[in-house]
């Protein structure tokens, strides 16, 4: 019988924990929006214009991902693809990647998401950070 590679085990393992932790945070996060007034809950977004301008607002939803919080308060213009909600415009301000490269990053307490606004779930007291971004290589 073949053996797997250490490398394959500490990959399987990897990919294990995320699988755990994906499955944790959503149930957390749903039972946070059960646990509040009404299923309600309140998060705050930052948003860092092209200017390097920064505005909060405070967002009281039941939403349970950033991207139907985020088109619930009309902050945000995009479209569904097959990847999830792209994000083209915040407070009006377009970002264009097509003509400069640039995008919307978004992060939380201020550490870099690795999901797309649609499959990050919310919970209440969240701070999120959605950046004016020109990408360079």
């Amino acid at each position: 019988m073949r053996r797997l590679s250490k490398f394959n085990r500490i990959s399987a393992l990897v990919l294990l924990i995320a699988v755990v932790a994906a499955l944790f945070v959503s149930c957390g996060a749903k039972q946070e929006n059960n646990g509040t007034e009404g299923g309600k809950i309140t998060i705050t977004v930052e948003v860092v214009s092209k200017a390097g301008e920064k505005t909060e607002k405070k967002i009281t939803t039941s939403a349970e991902n950033l991207a139907d919080a985020l088109k619930e308060a009309g902050m945000v213009d995009g479209y569904d693809s097959e990847y999830g909600y792209t994000i083209t415009a915040v407070n009006g301000e377009v970002a264009d990647f097509n003509t400069e490269g640039a995008y919307w990053a978004l992060s939380k307490g201020g550490e870099y998401l690795m999901t797309g606004a649609s499959s990050t779930p919310i919970a209440d007291g969240d701070h999120f950070e959605i950046t004016y971004t020109v990408y360079s290589e």
